[in-house]
């Protein structure tokens, strides 16, 4: 039974008329006889044709002996190689060789797939990263006998009555010295008592920034100061999952928080409260707090952004926390049905709940303030979207009046006058 001519012509165009010998890549075209050219190629038999010849003892019917997938296109001395040298070209290593060859010689060949041009439309993507439009530029640090075991021991000891209701003082510990934004070099500075004035120093943030545990403990001092923020609107953090979240009022009570929505109607949202059954209208034996991971970041040397990623936050009865084992479940399911427009809703509710719905929210530490901006910061892309699955958001900008202006410029101003006037002190020094 000889090859039949569709087995053949399926062989030779699988080789791209190439010698299947790895490492050969002879051409079996010959051109040289003449005008006409001449096949020099030939058709050898993985498992024999006969069963008395090279691998001939596999099981096959004589049909599948003749198939195209039990041929190989080889040239002349290497069909010979392979027919001589049964015991080295098994039947394994021969079908490897023609899977790899003919997968070569697809790829070689394969035509780049066209597709037809789509129209492409232009949207924002917007992130959840607020401008940090300003910080404090220095840092200050001082000798105290306080560990950093002891920071419940220096908060009883901060003098509150010699600074302003808005002020903030997040302090940290470390190697026997606080570090604060305060200027501890002044002798009624708010952490006199637990600090020592005499030999306290002034560290430039770009200078501490520059090593990685300096920055840690920059970024350490804004994330207090956030959370001393959250805490008087009586969000507070959760150290273990670190996020921020909403707590009762008052005990197994819910509670609600009036906001301006993305159109800029005055309405009100859940944030604490105990989930209902559909059938009974009674509610289950978990409460959900609105929650989210709020932290600064910095992008660049001198560029800072804050973020806010939506979270959720599970108790028993609005305090008592809820068996770890399973809320990592009920979070996930509540966050799997969150799209975009959900997701940025709630980013919006955050940054105007943060700012009491105004253009921005201010840290101030005395004589050194932090700006965060809450228009979030997006980019304009070009793409050929996803029809069914966009949905309008408004990067609604809040208005800014006399009052919040008066506030930026406060601020802005503040820090200024401040450097300047320390500058001013260095320059002396360096004079004397």
């Amino acid at each position: 039974m000889s090859i039949p001519l569709p087995e053949q012509k399926l062989v030779c165009l699988a080789s791209g008329g190439v010698c299947a010998f790895p490492g050969c890549g002879v051409s079996l075209v010959n051109y040289d006889a003449g005008s006409d050219a001449t096949i020099i190629g030939e058709l050898a038999h993985i498992v024999a044709e006969q069963r008395q010849g090279p691998r001939g003892r596999e099981k096959m019917s004589d049909e599948q002996r003749n198939k195209a997938t039990n041929i190989l296109l080889l040239c002349s001395p290497h069909h010979t190689v392979v027919d001589r040298n049964p015991q080295v070209y098994s039947v394994q290593v021969l079908r490897q060789m023609k899977a790899d060859h003919e997968a070569k010689i697809a790829k070689a060949t394969r035509l780049p797939q066209t597709k037809a041009p789509t129209a492409k439309t232009k949207e924002s993507l917007h992130s959840t990263l607020l401008h940090v439009s300003q910080l404090p530029r220095y840092v200050y640090s001082a000798e105290t006998d306080y560990t950093e075991k002891q920071k419940d021991e220096v908060k009883k000891e901060i003098d509150y009555m010699s600074i302003s209701r808005e002020e903030f003082v997040p302090f940290i510990l470390r190697e026997n010295r606080l570090f604060a934004f305060q200027d501890l070099r002044a002798y009624e500075n708010p952490f006199a008592k637990v600090a020592n004035p005499v030999g306290a120093i002034r560290i430039p943030v770009r200078d501490l920034c520059t090593e990685a545990e300096g920055k840690r403990r920059f970024v350490s001092l804004l994330n207090s100061a956030i959370a001393k923020h959250c805490g008087r609107k009586r969000v507070f953090f959760d150290r273990e999952h670190h996020r921020f979240y909403f707590v009762p009022t008052e005990a197994e009570t819910e509670r609600v928080e009036p906001y301006r929505t993305l159109t800029g109607r005055n309405e009100s949202r859940n944030v604490v409260w105990n989930p209902k059954t559909r059938k009974t209208g009674e509610g289950k034996r978990h409460w959900l707090h609105l929650a989210a991971d709020l932290s600064f970041h910095q992008l660049a040397a001198e560029q800072w952004c804050f973020t806010i990623r939506p979270e959720r936050h599970v108790t028993k009865d609005g305090v008592t926390p809820y068996n770890s084992k399973f809320v990592g479940r009920k979070v996930t399911k509540l966050k799997a049905r969150m799209f975009n427009d959900g997701y940025l809703s709630e980013v919006h509710f955050w940054r105007d709940f943060l700012s009491g719905g105004k253009p921005r929210f201010i840290l101030n530490f005395g004589a050194q303030f932090a700006i965060v901006e809450t228009q979030l910061l997006s980019l304009d892309v070009e793409w050929e979207g996803i029809p069914a699955d966009a949905k309008a958001f408004t990067n609604q900008v809040f208005d800014e009046d006399l009052f919040t202006f008066g506030e930026l410029q406060q601020a802005s101003s503040g820090q200024d006058d401040e450097e300047e006037e320390t500058d001013e002190e260095d320059s002396d020094d360096e004079a004397d």
